[in-house]
Parts: structure tokens; C-alpha cells; sequence
């Protein structure tokens, strides 16, 4: 016999694995660059839309991995032009208002001209199980649902390896965590930059179809991520990459549970009321450094 509550947890953790991947990139590029991108959760809009024209291309299996590596390419190149264009000229102002006043024009812009090409019809990815469904006696799920987490937490995995041990990512880590010790190292900073701004956006965007094949793709739906991956960042606590693995995975199953046991219409309002909680017990965030430590 299925336990509700299990069944819930499980669909929470896979919800939750496509917030950390798409909260992942805007903590890479808040801890790195300091920027705060409210247009973050629109790459992952981007990353949906070519998965949908992509899977129109190549049906089946090829299509969805076609998709997911060429939402990683696409977005990626997308995230570089914007980064040297837009971003990385506003770096050397004495404010961040200009960055963040920036980067909500920026979310207005894209969902507006995704509009304009795509029109607001949603749209669904084809699921390449077929629908196939698993029953593992506690809880069941759909194929692809599984497939979404595991892809998402090797994806998180290989990330984290390659921080940990390439030269281009122990350069990221450096450059996050003192810029000008970083710079006297001979690290090359505008480098940097632009590899963080471009994996940042190619996670989303690998997030963004994950989401797409989840739920629903429409011109839109870059603001609800966006949201999210804040909630997840200062979740987490700004900039710790780790804290926003494990808090987007918290989210997904609080949003999941209290849309279960509460309303589904109060869901949304979930991750925030976490986050008042939280930093009024704990202002750095749940895995966030105290200041001076």
C-alpha cells in the first residue's frame, strides 16, 4: 500500500533536484561576480523553447538528449553575450541598483520578445518513457519524473567536480572567494567571469527543460524559477553553492507537502514564508557563513 506521505516527500525531491540545478547557477554567479540576475529564471525559458523546437526536429531519445545539450550550448553562448555586453560594463559602478534595475528590464525584454517569436500558447515536451510508470511499493512515479532527479544530481555531481578539480574551477573558487588574492595569483578575472556567467546560464537552461518536461512552457515561465532560485540562494546563504543543493531540495518538498496537507493555492507562498523564518533565526541563511568567520 502506497503511504501518501512518502509519495509526496518523492515528488517534492524531484521537483526540488530542478530548483537546486537552476538556483546553482544564480548562487555561481552571485558568489562569484556579485551580481543579483532577476533574469536568471529566463534562460531557463530559453532552455525550454529550444527543447521544444529541438524535439519538433528529432523525436524519441535523441531529441530530449539532443535537447538538454543544446539548451546547455545555446543558453551558455546566450549567457556570454550578455555578460560581456551588459552585465560586465555595469560591474565598475559605485551601486548595484544599476545591475538589478538592469537585469528586471532585462526579464521583462526576453519573456516579451519569446512572446512575439513563440506566442503565449503553452506547450508540452513529449515524454520519451511513453508515460511508463515505476511501482516500487511505497510510492510510484512516472519514468522520466526518476530520470529527471538522476540527471540532475549527476549533473550537480559532475559540477562539483569540476570546481573541485579542473583548473578553470578551482580558478572560480578562488576568484569567489577573494578577487584581488585571486588576481595576484595571476587568475584572469574578465575569464572568469564570462565561464561563470555562461555555465550559470547553461545550468538553468538544462533546468529549464527539466521544468518543461515537468510542467508546462509558455513565454512567462521564467518568473516562478526566478523566484525560486532566489528563495534557494538566500536559503542556502549567498553564494554556498552546497547550501543551495540541499535547500532547493528543502523547498520542493515543503512546497509539495503544504500543497498536499495545506492548499496547492497557497504553494507558491511556502518557499517565502521558510525564508522570513530562517533569516530571522538565522541571517546568513541555513549553510551561509556568519560574517567575520
Amino acid at each position: 500500500m502506497e503511504s501518501l506521505f512518502v509519495q509526496q516527500v518523492v515528488n517534492g525531491l524531484i521537483v526540488g533536484s530542478v530548483y537546486s540545478l537552476i538556483a546553482i547557477g544564480l548562487t555561481m554567479i552571485f558568489g562569484v561576480m556579485k551580481i543579483s540576475n532577476f533574469a536568471h529564471g529566463d534562460f531557463s525559458m530559453a532552455g525550454a523553447y529550444v527543447a521544444v523546437f529541438v524535439m519538433a526536429w528529432l523525436p524519441g531519445w535523441l531529441g530530449w538528449v539532443g535537447s538538454l545539450l543544446a539548451a546547455l550550448a545555446l543558453v551558455g553562448v546566450l549567457g556570454i553575450f550578455l555578460e560581456c555586453t551588459i552585465f560586465r560594463p555595469l560591474m565598475t559602478r559605485w551601486t548595484d541598483l544599476d545591475i538589478i534595475m538592469v537585469s528586471i528590464g532585462l526579464f521583462i525584454v526576453l519573456e516579451n520578445l519569446a512572446q512575439l517569436f513563440f506566442g503565449a500558447t503553452p506547450r508540452m515536451l513529449p515524454d520519451p518513457f511513453g508515460g511508463a510508470t515505476v511501482n516500487l511499493g511505497i510510492f510510484s512515479t512516472s519514468l522520466m519524473r526518476l530520470f529527471c532527479i538522476a540527471f540532475s544530481i549527476v549533473t550537480i555531481i559532475a559540477l562539483q567536480l569540476y570546481l573541485n578539480r579542473a583548473r578553470m574551477g578551482v580558478a572560480i573558487r578562488a576568484t569567489a572567494q577573494n578577487r584581488s588574492a585571486a588576481q595576484l595569483m595571476g587568475i584572469n578575472i574578465n575569464q572568469v567571469y564570462t565561464l561563470t556567467f555562461a555555465v550559470g546560464a547553461g545550468l538553468a537552461g538544462l533546468g529549464g527543460v527539466l521544468y518543461g518536461t515537468l510542467f508546462a512552457i509558455f513565454p512567462t515561465m521564467g518568473a516562478m524559477p526566478t523566484l525560486k532560485a532566489f528563495v534557494v540562494t538566500i536559503l542556502g546563504g549567498m553564494g554556498n553553492i552546497r547550501g543551495a543543493i540541499f535547500s532547493g531540495f528543502i523547498l520542493g518538498v515543503a512546497e509539495t507537502l503544504g500543497g498536499n496537507y495545506i492548499s496547492m493555492e497557497y504553494k507558491n507562498a511556502i518557499g517565502f514564508i521558510i525564508i522570513i523564518l530562517v533569516l530571522l533565526i538565522i541571517p546568513h541563511g541555513l549553510f551561509g557563513r556568519k560574517e567575520g568567520s
